[in-house]
């Protein structure tokens, strides 16, 4: 670990290098900043959490059916013709024959008003419904929870990769620098006559190569930092500076409880609200044979009147209280069927959960692996690095010597730019593996 330590050291130095060469302007990022910025930002998450609002309005609109209904009603209206009844209106002496007349029917206003409440008593599938959508409200939040920790662990090798790329066009150019030094010297030696043409053209083609090792090497840190801003909803125009300063490369962790894994995993924990989703919806299905209870109170005012006057000619009013009661009898086996659908879809997710136990297993082992591989390459590489060093020097003055071929300087150097990049590139793979492992334990 004391290599990886040196590797974060000289990716600290070479980033602060690289990056501060920008405009003062540039949007200074550490990795911190950038993780709250992927979380506000990302548009992924930003769906996720529209998908989060929508599960709550189904939750508001499945306690509705729970709670009271009420509604007002009120009306007037105005006849314009009158309206006559022939009706007996007296008798004559002594017993005689009806005296018949027609008298008026209607009135001219007629106004009223009433209020209606109705409220469930008991409603097994109304009860189930309201579970069912807290469940799927308590599943969209931990499948953004899921989205957002896999977001994040992205981001944060995403974060390293933009480093590692920088690092790269570090030791790009700076070994186009030591190649252009050697083909300035070579091209003095040449002109002395102390340098056949061989070695000058050698040196030339060298130098070339390096040339456009540095351009790709540009190309490829402009790309990942394209991505690095896409992945936070920064602006393509801004610069980016990165202030990261990785002082210790975290020690390879100890596996912890597979329990306390599953439990501190938002994906493990969105399959187990969906396998007691299942189960709320057997309860729904035999809800389906329970009768519905409700009851209702209706109270009502009306008035009428003639000509100018709305009411006091006939003043009425009336109030009701009802229990409504339904038995469900026969749905031709429709109940039965989806009973039997509930009890299939909970195997389902008890299959499911077995699985994603068994496949975090692997994961874990796997991790464990590449994090002891990165290291165990890391520290390789940096005793290469020495070497390598060692023997460009070493080259270098057998080639003034006249005991070497410029061939020699090239092979030497050329092997000393692969185990520095080996050196640099396994620091950003035990990092990647690092922030894997924390995803799959759950670590935020």
């Amino acid at each position: 670990m004391k290599r990886i330590s040196i590797y974060a050291a000289f990716i600290s130095i070479l980033c602060f290098m690289f990056f501060t060469a920008e405009s003062l302007s540039a949007g200074e990022y550490d990795i911190a900043s950038y993780l709250a910025l992927v979380e506000k930002n990302n548009p992924d998450l930003l769906i996720k959490f529209k998908d989060i609002e929508l599960a709550k309005t189904g939750v508001s609109m499945a306690r509705s059916a729970l709670l009271p209904q009420a509604g007002v009603q009120g009306g007037y209206s105005r006849n314009l013709n009158e309206q006559l009844q022939l009706m007996p209106v007296a008798s004559l002496p002594g017993g005689g024959p009806l005296v018949w007349q027609n008298v008026r029917a209607n009135y001219d206003n007629n106004l009223s008003m009433g209020i209606g409440l109705t409220q469930v008593l008991f409603n097994a599938g109304a009860i189930s419904n309201y579970n069912k959508a807290k469940l799927g409200r308590a599943i969209q939040e931990q499948s953004f929870e899921a989205a957002k920790q896999a977001i994040l662990c992205a981001a944060k090798k995403l974060y390293a990769q933009a480093q590692l790329t920088a690092l790269v066009v570090e030791i790009r150019e700076s070994s186009e620098k030591v190649s252009n030094e050697q083909y300035q010297r070579v091209q003095r030696k040449n002109q002395a006559g102390a340098a056949t043409e061989m070695d000058l053209l050698s040196a030339e083609v060298d130098w070339q190569t390096k040339v456009n090792a540095v351009t790709d090497a540009k190309k490829n840190n402009e790309l990942v930092l394209l991505a690095f801003r896409d992945l936070a909803g920064i602006p393509h125009p801004e610069p980016i500076t990165l202030t990261e300063d990785r002082k210790d490369m975290p020690e390879i962790p100890e596996t912890p409880d597979m329990n306390s894994v599953l439990s501190g995993r938002a994906d493990y924990r969105a399959l187990s609200l969906s396998r007691d989703l299942s189960v709320e919806e057997q309860k729904a299905a035999r809800s389906a044979f329970l009768p519905d209870i409700s009851a209702s109170f209706n109270y009502g005012l009306g008035g009428m009147g003639n000509g100018s006057s709305l009411t006091g000619d006939y003043n009425y009013s009336l109030a009701s209280l009802g229990i409504t009661v339904t038995i469900p009898i026969l749905a031709g086996g429709a109940r039965l069927a989806r009973m039997d659908a509930a009890k299939l879809e909970e195997e389902k997710s008890l299959l499911a959960l077995s699985q994603k136990k068994t496949a975090v297993e692997s994961e874990l082992l796997e991790l464990r692996l590449r994090l002891e591989d990165a290291q165990q390459l890391s520290d390789s590489s940096y005793k290469t690095v020495e070497t390598a060093r060692r023997a460009v020097t070493l080259a270098q003055t057998a080639y003034a010597n006249g005991q070497a071929t410029y061939l020699n300087v090239m092979d030497a150097q050329d092997k000393l730019d692969m185990v520095w990049l080996s050196f640099a590139n396994s620091g950003y793979e035990y990092l990647s593996a690092y922030y894997d492992w924390q995803l799959a334990v759950g670590e935020k």
